[in-house]
Formats: structure tokens, sequence, C-alpha cells
């Protein structure tokens, strides 16, 4: 495929405007290759970050708390591979998307470390000056205050004595100039929000609303040429 949009994405793009509800759910798989073990959890699709010069080579925006485990599953792989799964009920398609994870933490955090974005996407956001933690801050300050409270809890995954402790954790996060607006919990959820950027390097693309159904990878080329190689594969 020459310079351009990729083909999966710009289908991806186009199914989730058609889906309905909570269109921009994924799932999310991790492995943490210390005991080889798979997790996978719901994100939510944040945003599309496309260079100009590179439009065929999208990255995925989604966030996380900085404290989850997945972060650490994340780290512990070297190429730092994960994959996210879309199934959009209203087209009936389904893509897997395979590619390398970033994590943009707050930079105030002295003991806990991303993982730096690498290669010739993330080297052309860095030749304009690029700054993943305005964009972090932009991301925070664009979800509801329900959300924002998500952040401002204990360690996910961290023991609980009832489920009544949860009625001592604010509910809503409030952003400056909204009512209700608490310095002390907006910091700390804001600390503990990070980015996660996904760069695809291969794509399996199935449809299932047309017959016979179509299944179709991408992976991804270092060509300038031929960014995506497409093979047509059994359903």
């Amino acid at each position: 495929m020459a310079a351009g949009s990729a083909r999966w994405h710009n289908a991806l793009k186009l199914a989730l405007q058609k889906e309905e509800g909570k269109k921009n759910v994924f799932q999310l798989a991790t492995t943490d290759v210390n005991s080889a073990t798979p997790y996978v959890r719901s994100h939510i699709l944040r945003d599309h970050i496309i260079h100009p010069s590179l439009p065929s080579l999208p990255l995925l925006l989604t966030s996380t708390d900085i404290r989850t485990p997945k972060v650490t599953q994340i780290k512990s792989n070297p190429n730092h591979r994960v994959e996210a799964h879309f199934w959009i009920e209203a087209t009936n398609e389904e893509f897997r998307v395979s590619g390398r994870a970033a994590i943009y933490p707050s930079p105030d955090l002295k003991e806990t470390k991303g993982i730096e974005g690498v290669g010739e996407v993330y080297d052309a956001f860095r030749s304009q000056g690029w700054d993943w933690e305005d964009e972090r801050r932009k991301q925070f300050d664009s979800v509801g205050a329900h959300m924002r409270a998500s952040w401002c809890r204990p360690v996910p995954g961290s023991p609980m004595d009832s489920y009544s402790d949860a009625e001592k954790w604010p509910v809503k996060v409030a952003k400056p100039g909204e009512e209700g607006y608490d310095a002390k919990n907006y910091e700390e959820a804001r600390g503990n929000f990070s980015l996660i950027l996904i760069d695809p390097v291969e794509v399996d693309y199935v449809e299932l609303g047309v017959m016979p159904n179509r299944r179709t990878k991408f992976i991804k080329q270092e060509t300038e040429n031929e960014r995506w190689k497409e093979v047509i594969v059994v359903p």
C-alpha cells in the first residue's frame, strides 16, 4: 500500500462510527513473561494519534492507572508487546491489533518510570517538539469527573476489608474551574493517570458481515513504498 491512511485503520474508524453505545471499548491483552500468564481487560480508545507525515502509521491511545499490574506486565516483555481486540457488533467486524506499547506517566513520579516510544513515528513527533506530558494532561481533563475519581483510590487490585470501604473514596474529581474542585484530589488522580500508546505492527481483520466471510492480515513493513503488506487468509 502506498503512502496514505492504512486500509485496516480506515475500516476500524468507520466501524466504530457505526457502533452504538460504548463504541470505543476494546479489550487489551498483556502477558506476564515471568509466569507466562495472559491477562485481558476492557479499555477505552481515547484517540488516534497520527503524525501528518506518516498517515498510514497511527498510534492508538488509551490510558491506565500507573499502579496497575498491567504496567508491570508490559514492562516484563522485552518488546513491550500487547494486543488490542475490537469487536464491532454493528458491522460484525473483528480487529486484533498487535503492537508495541509505550507508557507515559506523570514525570513527577521519580520511582515509577514509563516506557519511551521508539521508532519513526515517535521520532517524527520528537522532531517537532511534541510533549507527551501536555497530551497526558489534556486527556485527563477531557474525561468526566466520575472517571477522574477512579484514579483517586487505593492501588487497584489491593485487598479491601469490605465493599463499604469504597464509600470513603471520592465520587467525583472536578477539574479547575468546575464546581467542587479539590486541589488535593485532582493532583492525586492526575498523578496516577498514565497514557498507553499502541504502535501497531500486525492487524488481523475479520469481516463476518459479508458472505463469504473475509479475513485479511496486515503486516507492517519497513519500506516507504509499502507500509502494510496485506495477506488474505482463511477466516
